[in-house]
């Protein structure tokens, strides 16, 4: 390598440069490097670069060599004009200069001393090997080898350090030979080189298949004995090092630890309780416990020890709560000790409640908090009022049985004589307002809220004030308006006191407490408008510097609150002035993390549903920064494993780290979050404006449909797909069919492209929805055969997966290879699946409906998939494919029936299935579309097969309970479309026809109403004496009744209504006073009520 030598000093001189503190003297370095080096001689760059991490002669040069091999070498450079011919640096230099920077690297692993260079070195290494593949570099693995075996320390843990970065080349060995070699390892007589094969060890299994794992087993124990000697040492760096690592482990292979668990819990609770150890390194102990419990938590419940081990140190971690003076003092509220170990154990104890339950860790948890209750220490009360509220949640079925004593228990800490005690009886029962609604607003407001509200004028502890004030926005957000009614004067009277206080985080709380009561209120609250909202106009007016931009925030929130409470004629008189000093402050939002912003997006967003379409005209001054918050990209960081985050990238500006491949990768959420608001709210214009926000729908699309892909932020996916179709119809609305039928084609293309090939099942359910309401909005014959093809095999793709997927668990099922915890994972997964399998199911429907026979020859490839599950043992399955085949009837008539020896026996099978009422349900309302759309094809199949069964389902005994009463709507819905359209088939139409209508009435099913009592206002009109022969008095009272009860129950259109209101009154005419009487005594008094409140009678 000695060509590099005089290139090499060259470079050195420009590297000082780049590490030059002077802002422009490295500018202009890293311009030179790039114009001078890397875009002309890209070879050389690379070959002087390992050049000199092997062979110069300082540590930090060699250091900072490999760091720049590194990162230059995959940059993504021009290879010519076009972006599409985009390469990195290394694929563009010749294989010979590949060899040589790789032969100098290997140099310099065998020759490096200084620790930190050959920790970056190793992470070079790692870099070309992940980006060429296990294969390439042939030389690689035996010097590795020979490295793990050398006498050198610093060797064995470089070869361990790759190791961790590219598990995969260990793929080739077998599990025993690997379990070996770490466990040798496991046991080294140096420190690094044993935490460097615990990490290496973790990433391997990683790495491994599920097949692969149990395999690998046996290492556990070996692994868990690297621990000690880091602890007895006193290595707490390490010890957080090694327990992180299994951190990792536990996230994806919690099954691992099942052999080891008990000395597991016994040494990590020994580190959480330890005082004398930094709170980083206990917390990381538990932080494993708790990962495991969330992993398995069966393999967690079964562990007699778990919680009685846990949970204590918890406790303790909460207790060590101090008392300081700036807690009193503070002028602004923050979370600034979130990393505190008190924080840490009531964080830790709320996610072992909801991971494990209450039969396990509430038994635990109440052996200490009644003592702690009883302490005459603060900090022991403290944690224990903190104990019930963060165990509430996950222990909710069992505390919700003694809700009354556990109110009982904390309510007389409202009167404790220390404040942080108040203070936190306060965020308790705002907890458990939440966890425990309504049952705690609507059984034990009286004793809550007398303890509580006083709480208020506790004015010489402004936190505790704030904190009684905070506690009640929960308690009013679960609470009907007549609970919180009477407690209305008593609140507004503190609530004004407090919005008059001296301290801006109170002012700020009364704001924001008084929103949530306005909103409870609605109308009540219009006797406390003139009081309030003009201090909140005056709080935007006269606020206006920059320490109160919060407090303007929550005032514009509150006055928008309000005016959705008291509705628009008591705002009417408000609302220019509010519009005036919402555009002022728009336009005085200048800084990127100014709150204002968001409060002002929401306000304007309550505006404009207030508003209805005489907001449109204020859209020029909302929609342009909310489009270019939805347009904006996120901020990406990539530092090197030993820089300084937060001096660059502070966690209060959203910036959060995660540790890859020997680097740091840093991305601001705040900024995803900013855009996933955007992204909501102006589907919230498009949904309120209708028409009004045509003028921005063009530009909406083109930000909204690329965001299908926007995979850093599944929220702002979602939220995406959900405000396209709003978008849409108000293009629709408008009447500019020309223009929707243009944006369409695209967006089409679109999603059938992302829903080919998405693995995100909560996207799929959402993007398929997006689509069904989409096409529905854009209407009839819309997509061209193309595409029609694209949304058939999206969905075949799609439902393909889901099918593996469901044999795949009945294979494991009946193999007996699943625990409860992975039942219980199984079931999640099948509850998601299942609603994305439904919504595939609308999508199909909105296409069969919007192009009918159009779809059919696309719709060809769909039918063996769909033939599949319908002989599949699973009701849902099933009742998928018959709901497909049902549209494919419904929209395509009697073409359907080539394909009706796929689905015809299955549909009878479904329709006497006695376990599955959803599956019977979407089996009669087949063979009712068969009756109405399918022709002569579906006639002896109907009357022969179908009907028997029909008569089967509404002559159950449970017919009419609530699990079979759908399925029974249905049959009867379908037994009336026979007699209508099939009706000179029937052997005894007449007989049939009593049988239908002494099923009557249908009460659940919206979709069938209209259409059986269509049939029945005809038969009535047509044939007089079908249903009541020679005026039978008992006849005509059903008939009155079947007739009461639907027009109680549904909203028809009114040329139906009508003819019901009349059919019931001849009814009722035909009778005497006394039947009469008898009659309406017969009638419920809800449906009574509901035909007055209808003006019916």
């Amino acid at each position: 390598m000695s060509s590099y030598e005089q290139t090499a000093a060259l470079l050195k001189g420009l590297m000082s440069n780049l590490m030059s503190t002077d802002n422009n003297v490295r500018s202009q370095a890293e311009t030179a490097l790039n114009s001078e080096w890397r875009d002309v001689q890209p070879q050389t760059l690379l070959g002087s670069l390992a050049f000199l991490v092997h062979r110069d002669n300082e540590a930090t040069a060699r250091a900072f060599a490999a760091v720049l091999l590194r990162r230059i070498a995959f940059q993504d450079v021009k290879a010519g004009d076009n972006k599409e011919d985009e390469r990195t640096v290394w694929s563009m230099v010749p294989n010979g200069v590949h060899q040589a920077v790789k032969n100098e690297l290997l140099g310099a692993l065998k020759d490096e001393t200084d620790r930190g260079t050959r920790h970056k070195l190793c992470d070079t290494i790692s870099e070309i090997t992940n980006n060429e593949g296990e294969n390439e570099w042939a030389d690689l693995l035996p010097a590795l080898y020979a490295c793990a075996q050398d006498g050198n320390a610093s060797l064995r843990e470089s070869a361990y350090r790759v190791f961790s970065s590219c598990p995969y080349l260990l793929s080739g060995q077998s599990p025993e030979s690997v379990n070996s070699a770490f466990g040798g390892a496991f046991q080294d007589g140096d420190a690094t080189v044993r935490l460097a094969a615990l990490q290496a060890s973790v990433q391997y299994i990683l790495a491994a298949t599920d097949k692969q794992r149990p395999a690998l087993a046996p290492m556990m124990p070996q692994m868990l004995g690297v621990l000690e000697p880091l602890q007895r040492d006193g290595d707490e760096d390490g010890l957080t090092e090694a327990l992180s690592a299994l951190i990792e482990a536990a996230e994806e292979t919690p099954k691992l630890f099942r052999a080891v668990l008990d000395s597991l819990v016994t040494f990590a609770t020994a580190i959480g309780k330890n005082d004398a150890l930094e709170a980083t390194t206990r917390q990381t102990a538990m932080e494993l416990l708790v990962t495991l419990a969330e992993s398995a938590p069966g393999m967690c419940r079964k562990n007699a020890q778990f919680c009685q081990q846990i949970v204590p140190v918890c406790l303790q971690m909460m207790s060590s709560i101090e008392d300081d003076e700036e807690w009193y003092t503070v002028e602004t509220l923050d979370d600034s000790d979130n990393d505190e170990n008190h924080v840490f154990g009531e964080q830790t104890l709320d996610r072992l409640a909801n991971a494990l339950g209450g039969k396990q860790l509430l038994p635990v948890a109440f052996n200490y908090i009644p003592q702690m209750l009883a302490s005459s220490e603060w900090n022991q009360r403290h944690a224990g009022l903190m104990a019930v509220s963060s165990i509430g949640e996950g222990c909710l079925k069992i505390m919700r049985n003694e809700l009354g004593k556990i109110v009982h228990m904390v309510v007389p800490f409202f009167t404790d004589s220390h404040p942080r005690v108040r203070y936190a009886v306060c965020n308790c029962i705002g907890q458990m307002a939440t966890d425990f609604a309504p049952k705690l607003q609507e059984e034990h407001h009286a004793a809550v809220l007398s303890a509580l509200i006083p709480v208020m004028d506790q004015t010489s502890v402004p936190r505790v004030q704030t904190h009684a004030a905070a506690a009640m926005v929960n308690f009013a957000e679960e609470a009907t308006k007549q609970v919180l009614e009477p407690y209305l004067d008593t609140l507004f009277e503190r609530l004004l006191a407090m919005l008059n206080g001296s301290k801006r985080y109170v002012q700020e709380q009364a704001i924001t407490t008084i929103a949530t009561i306005a909103d409870n209120a609605q109308a009540k609250f219009n006797k406390y408008y003139s009081t309030i909202m003009p201090m909140l106009l005056n709080v935007l007016a006269q606020a206006t510097d920059h320490d109160h931009r919060l407090l303007r925030g929550k005032a514009m929130e509150c006055a928008t609150f309000i005016a959705l409470a008291v509705g628009k004629d008591v705002f009417a008189p408000d609302i220019p002035r509010v519009i005036e000093l919402l555009t002022l402050t728009q336009q005085s939002v200048t800084e990127a993390d100014d709150p204002q912003a968001s409060y002002l997006q929401a306000s304007w967003a309550r505006l404009c549903k207030l508003m209805g379409a005489e907001f449109a005209p204020i859209l020029p001054v909302v929609m342009p920064p909310l489009l270019t918050a939805a347009k904006q990209q996120p901020d990406f960081a990539v530092l090197e494993a030993d820089e300084d985050a937060e001096t660059g990238y502070s966690a209060e500006d959203g910036w959060e780290f995660a540790n890859i491949g020997g680097q740091q990768i840093g991305i601001r959420t705040t900024l995803l979050e900013e855009k996933c608001e955007a992204v909501e709210l102006i589907g919230t214009y498009a949904r309120d404006l209708g028409t009004g926000f045509v003028p921005y729908a063009a530009e909406t699309l083109e930000t909204l449909v690329p965001l299908f892909k926007f995979y850093f932020h599944e929220g702002v996916r979602v939220a995406a797909a959900a405000a396209v179709p709003y978008v849409l119809t108000s293009v629709k609305l408008a009447g500019d069919d020309a223009a929707l039928r243009q944006v369409w084609s695209h967006i089409c293309d679109c999603y059938t492209a992302v829903l080919a090939t998405e693995e995100d099942d909560t996207f799929t359910l959402q993007l398929f929805n997006s689509f069904a309401e989409s096409l529905s909005a854009v209407g009839a014959n819309s997509m061209t055969s193309s595409q029609l093809e694209s949304l058939a095999s999206a969905c075949i793709a799609q439902m393909t997966k889901y099918y593996k997927r469901m044999k795949d668990r009945e294979a494991a099922r009946a193999a007996e290879e699943l625990d409860e915890d992975d039942e219980e994972q199984l079931a999640e997964e099948e509850m998601l699946e299942g609603l994305a399998v439904d919504e595939v199911a609308k999508a199909l429907h909105a296409v069969f409906k919007t192009h009918g026979t159009l779809f059919a020859p696309a719709f060809h490839g769909v039918v063996p998939v769909a033939v599949k599950y319908l002989h599949e043992r699973d009701p849902a399955a099933r009742q998928w494919a018959i709901c497909v085949f049902d549209d494919l009837v419904e929209f395509t008539g009697p073409a359907s029936s080539q394909y009706a020896g796929d689905f015809l026996e299955p549909v009878t099978q479904a329709l006497r299935d006695q376990s599955a009422p959803d599956l019977r349900q979407a089996a009669a309302y087949g063979v009712g579309v068969m009756a109405q759309f399918g022709g002569d094809a579906y006639a002896d199949f109907v009357v022969s097969a179908a009907l028997p069964a029909l008569l089967e389902i509404i002559s159950r005994p449970d017919a009419r309970e609530e699990d079979n009463v759908y399925a029974t709507d249905n049959a009867v819905s379908a037994i009336a479309k026979i007699l209508r359209f099939y009706g000179s088939k029937l052997s005894d139409a007449r007989a049939l026809l009593q049988t239908w209508f002494g099923a009557l009435p249908v009460t659940h099913d919206e979709d069938e109403v209209p259409s059986v009592y269509e049939y029945l206002v005809q038969v009535v009109a047509e044939q007089p004496d079908a249903l009541v022969p020679n005026g039978d008095a008992q006849m005509l009272r059903h008939l009155v009744k079947v007739v009461v009860s639907a027009l109680a129950a549904f909203d028809f259109v009114p040329a139906l209504a009508q003819a019901l209101i009349a059919l019931m009154q001849n009814s009722m005419q035909a009778l005497d006073a006394s039947a009469k009487a008898e009659l309406w005594a017969e009638i419920s008094p809800e449906q009574q009520q509901a035909l007055q409140a209808k003006g019916l009678f």
